[in-house]
C-alpha cells in the first residue's frame, strides 16, 4: 500500500534569496496524527547539459563550490531563468560555462534533484 499524504495545514513564506525562497509548511503525519514543521528551498528549475565532442569526449567544467568548500569536476547547467526555454537555457549555460555550442540537444528527461527540502525539477 503506498504512503498517505500529509494534509497541509499552513504555508509560509520567510524568506527570499538571489538563487531561492525559504518557505516554511506545517502538515499533519496521517500516520500518527502530529503535525511538523518542513523548510522548504523553493528555486527555479535548473538545467544540466552532457556536451559530447565530435570525437566522442565529454567537456566538463572546474568550479569552486561554496557548499563543499571545495573544487568540483562537473558538467555546465545553471537556472532558469524568466523567459528561458529548457533548451535555451541548457545552450546558454553551455555557451557561458565552456565557449561551445551545440548542434543537436537531445532531453534525457528531468528528475527532481532534492525533493524532501526543494521544490525544483
Amino acid at each position: 500500500m503506498p504512503p498517505k499524504q500529509w494534509k497541509l495545514l499552513s504555508s509560509r513564506s520567510d524568506e527570499s534569496y538571489r538563487v531561492f525562497n525559504l518557505r516554511t509548511d506545517r502538515a499533519r503525519s496521517p500516520r500518527t496524527g502530529k503535525d511538523h514543521d518542513f523548510f522548504v528551498l523553493e528555486s527555479p528549475p535548473w538545467v544540466n547539459i552532457i556536451p559530447v565532442t565530435s570525437d566522442d569526449n565529454v567537456v566538463m567544467i572546474a568550479q569552486y563550490r561554496h557548499g563543499i568548500r571545495s573544487v568540483t569536476l562537473e558538467i555546465p547547467g545553471g537556472l532558469v531563468e524568466d523567459g528561458d526555454t529548457l533548451e535555451g537555457a541548457a545552450r546558454r549555460e553551455l555557451q557561458e560555462e565552456t565557449g561551445y555550442d551545440g548542434n543537436d540537444l537531445i532531453s534525457l528527461g528531468s528528475v527532481h534533484p532534492n525533493p524532501a527540502i526543494q521544490n525544483n525539477i
